[in-house]
């Protein structure tokens, strides 16, 4: 479903299935659209405009949500459905793009320490932006800085850059709020939590709004590099590992987790509520994803 008639009547005739368009805000279409359905998979941005009607809906008709966001409102919007969603027995699962990737890895790091009280994590992104996320960006941004600090989620008006590793030496990465800070946290309760963000451009695009997806593709050189994520956690004593998973650039990662979730959830893979990739998955999650590699770093 969407809002494009000729383009999904193309589509829809490709894959020989129906296809509905209306308003998000029309209840009787989402009331035709999920009639008969199990899960919605909600690829519409910016999600600020879609998601709290397409969790509404999806709560009023008893099929599971599921969406590829990047927007940290709309994970503490989805934390706000809890209760409503257990209800209805369905799942709300916002986040099934980078965090698929991102939130079974910090799993995957918690369990290299006894009692990990603090995580930091820095995502790389190589590759292009769709205009959806462009305009999803903004939305990110004016959520601010947030970090959790002793379980409680706190807003900051200013905060320094960090530099992590990813395997060529230290590198500047800058505090975004990717949204770790609610799913990670209810993945694993680590009480302190910090996210940081780098765009790996190429030598000659200085400006990253100018590496924008055309027709689906990424320039060569773009589409070689690879994206990575870092996560470091400190345990009670002291100790700090880091682990870090590479997976290919662009949105390919985020096409291919987001239909393993979906996989999942049509076969009866799902918990009742609010959850985040690893809460229901857990850390094995990441073999089930394409191209993803894992590596625990030496400190």
């Amino acid at each position: 479903m969407g809002r494009s008639k000729d383009k999904l009547a193309v589509l829809a005739g490709e894959l020989n299935v129906s296809y509905h368009v209306f308003p998000v805000n029309d209840h009787g279409g989402w009331g035709a659209a999920l009639a008969g359905k199990t899960a919605l998979l909600n690829i519409a941005g910016p999600f600020s405009e879609t998601a709290e009607l397409a969790m509404e809906a999806c709560i009023t008709f008893n099929v599971h949500y599921i969406d590829i966001t990047a927007e940290v409102d709309i994970y503490r919007l989805a934390e706000t459905k809890d209760e409503k969603a257990k209800v209805a027995d369905i799942m709300i699962l916002s986040g099934a793009g980078l965090f698929a990737t991102y939130d079974p890895l910090v799993m995957h790091t918690a369990k290299r320490v006894n009692e990990p009280v603090k995580l930091r994590v820095a995502f790389k992104y190589s590759g292009g932006f769709t205009p959806g996320s462009i305009a999803s960006s903004a939305n990110i941004i004016n959520a601010g800085y947030l970090v959790r600090k002793d379980g409680k989620i706190e807003k900051l008006i200013e905060a320094p850059s960090a530099a992590f590793d990813f395997g060529d030496g230290p590198e500047d990465c800058f505090p975004t709020p990717l949204g770790g800070v609610v799913l990670c946290y209810r993945s694993t309760g680590i009480p302190n939590i910090e996210e940081y963000f780098q765009m790996a451009l190429p030598a000659n695009t200085p400006d990253p709004e100018t590496v924008k997806i055309q027709n689906g593709e990424l320039s060569a050189d773009i589409a070689e590099r690879v994206s990575m994520i870092v996560a470091e956690i400190t345990g009670a004593d002291g100790k700090m590992v880091r682990s870090l998973a590479k997976m290919p650039s662009g949105y390919m990662p985020t096409v291919t987790s987001a239909i393993e979730v979906a996989s999942r959830v049509l076969k009866g893979g799902y918990k009742a509520g609010f959850q985040s990739p690893g809460s229901v998955y857990g850390q094995d999650l990441l073999s089930s994803l394409t191209d993803v590699e894992v590596i625990d770093l030496e400190q």
